[in-house]
């Protein structure tokens, strides 16, 4: 059975969102804690053709950086949103979409009102439908390592026309089964670079890493025409 609920049309700027996100294949959840360098990390990415990333409130000073970037022209999403009043203070600070571990419906109207992409998590059908008839076209699959990328395809019969954003635990040799079963784009945290690296701050050795994933993003582009 499909489900006749007809979606809004996104705007041109979700759509260009999501068409970056599609090229990207991997979005950045960046999560800092103090002893991190998280701007420069940002930089990196940035520098490396990741255009768009995530960082969670849950980080040290994430308004901040959200802030930061966006000032200096970045396209940033705010993470981990609980509450309404935390989207309004990511909106504020600049942040261009926003992602949460679980659906709300008030943020999904705040969201909407403010025009910009909204990512819930969702986990079952019925969570999926709630999000679907509320008029979101983009839901977030979490945690997505707990089912598997196959589980994904079973959604694209019932909910058609959905952009997916699976996140939670998936390990990097995963990624390409995600891209294969629909998922828009694919959420990588602390998997992107070496934890090491970060930590002492060794750039010349995550800017390699980072071409070396970059390397293996545009096979991936040519695999799946993103």
């Amino acid at each position: 059975m499909t489900f006749s609920h007809s979606l809004p049309s996104p705007s041109l700027a979700a759509e260009e969102l999501f068409s970056q996100l599609a090229h990207q294949c991997i979005l950045p959840i960046l999560r800092f804690d103090a002893s991190v360098d998280g701007f420069r990390f940002c930089e990196e990415l940035l520098a490396h053709d990741f255009k768009i990333i995530e960082i969670t409130l849950s980080s040290d000073r994430g308004l901040e950086l959200i802030q930061r970037l966006t000032q200096a022209g970045h396209c940033v999403g705010a993470g981990t949103i609980h509450t309404p009043a935390q989207a309004e203070q990511a909106l504020s600070h600049g942040a261009q979409f926003l992602v949460s571990p679980g659906l709300n419906l008030d943020i999904v109207r705040l969201a909407q009102a403010a025009q910009v992409v909204y990512f819930p998590g969702v986990f079952t059908p019925t969570e999926a439908l709630a999000a679907y008839n509320a008029g979101l076209r983009s839901l977030k699959l979490f945690p997505a390592s707990a089912v598997g990328a196959s589980y994904l395809k079973h959604f694209e019969g019932p909910f058609p026309g959905l952009q997916w954003l699976p996140t939670g635990g998936i390990s990097f040799e995963d990624v390409e089964a995600y891209l294969a079963a629909g998922a828009l784009v694919v959420g990588q945290g602390n998997r992107l670079v070496s934890a090491a690296h970060l930590q002492a701050g060794n750039w010349s050795a995550i800017a390699e890493e980072l071409r070396h994933l970059q390397g293996l993003i545009q096979q991936w582009q040519k695999r799946y025409d993103r």
